[in-house]
């Protein structure tokens, strides 16, 4: 069977980098992250907020501490979605011909004049997003993306029974 076959574009890549911020902002960790971010700033306000009650005429550090949460979250969501976009445009050039191939033992990707080949053993975990197709790498925190427009719902059926 010959592989699929199609041309990105910018709008397609900023499509997919969006569904690859999403996975990166929704991991394990990143629930964590949020989790603590979240009662930072709850910690944050009601020391605040105690402090201005009993009415103490210097609150100091503890005025910038909700700014300084909230910062933080907005910096962690900029970063991941520029780091997102970044790692998707290296891999798949605007206006490259990006192919896929499932065959037996292997899924073979490429992007211009470059080609992985890459066991089925070697992914952890498969999420399909609108526009992106995540395979989470074996103990690392990369992923493979692929063009979900590449890829037939049969073949993400095929793709999850051979990884799981």
């Amino acid at each position: 069977m010959p592989p699929r076959s199609l041309t990105v574009d910018q709008s397609l890549l900023r499509r997919m980098a969006r569904d690859a911020a999403i996975y990166s902002l929704t991991r394990p960790v990143a629930i964590v992250m949020w989790v603590l971010l979240a009662a930072a700033l709850v910690v944050s306000i009601l020391n605040l907020t105690g402090r201005v009650v009993s009415e103490q005429e210097e609150n100091g550090f503890a005025a910038w501490m909700p700014p300084l949460v909230i910062a933080l979250a907005v910096a962690a969501v900029v970063m991941t979605v520029s780091s997102a976009r970044h790692a998707v445009r290296v891999a798949m050039p605007p206006e490259s011909v990006v192919w896929v191939l499932l065959e037996d033992e292997v899924l073979q990707v490429g992007s211009g004049d470059r080609r992985s080949t890459i066991a089925y053993r070697t992914f952890q975990g498969i999420r399909v997003g609108t526009d992106a197709v995540l395979l989470k790498l074996r103990d690392a925190s990369v992923v493979t993306a692929v063009p979900r427009a590449l890829l037939s719902d049969e073949d993400i059926a095929n793709l999850r029974s051979k990884i799981a």
